[in-house]
């Protein structure tokens, strides 16, 4: 793969990435039923609630890695993306992305808690839990940003912008 197309899907994934964030943070990941009561939760519904019930690390961590996380990471990338060719920070730059790889391996705990979530949450007639729309672009803005760090390679910070 050559260094232009690497950029080229990098930024196109990004992109996507930026724009699949908006309905994975406005739609409900998924919808509990409680005796007969429904509701639909967003990730910030869903943080706002393990919150209510005392939860407070589980809150907490969901917050991070479903919100802060996936946010941090598509601004990191795009920063990075936006000065390539750039001879400006480079270092920090590399720094960066390394950091954002290895967070990038706690990404995927969202979707386990809501596999999770969902395959305990059959609870017979008293409670379920079902995966919703949100939680399919949740797991695409994940999808996005894991690849994009993949394919993006840092050594392409280093490179003079002649050459690529």
């Amino acid at each position: 793969m050559t260094d232009e197309t690497r950029l080229s899907m990098a930024r196109s994934l990004v992109v996507a990435g930026l724009i699949l964030y908006i309905p994975a943070n406005i739609l409900p990941v998924m919808t509990i039923t409680i005796t007969g009561q429904v509701e639909p939760l967003t990730i910030m519904g869903g943080v706002e609630e393990l919150y209510d019930s005392g939860l407070m690390p589980v809150a907490a961590v969901v917050f991070l890695a479903s919100i802060v996380v996936p946010f941090l990471k598509l601004a990191v990338l795009s920063w990075i993306l936006l000065l390539h060719g750039s001879s400006e920070l480079r270092r920090q730059r590399t720094t960066m992305y390394r950091i954002l790889h290895q967070v990038g391996s706690w990404s995927m705990i969202d979707i386990f808690l809501l596999s999770v979530l969902t395959a305990v949450g059959q609870l017979g007639i008293l409670a379920s839990v079902k995966a919703e729309p949100g939680g399919l672009f949740f797991a695409a803005v994940l999808l996005c940003t894991l690849f994009a760090a993949e394919i993006y390679h840092p050594s392409l910070i280093w490179k003079d912008r002649r050459t690529t």
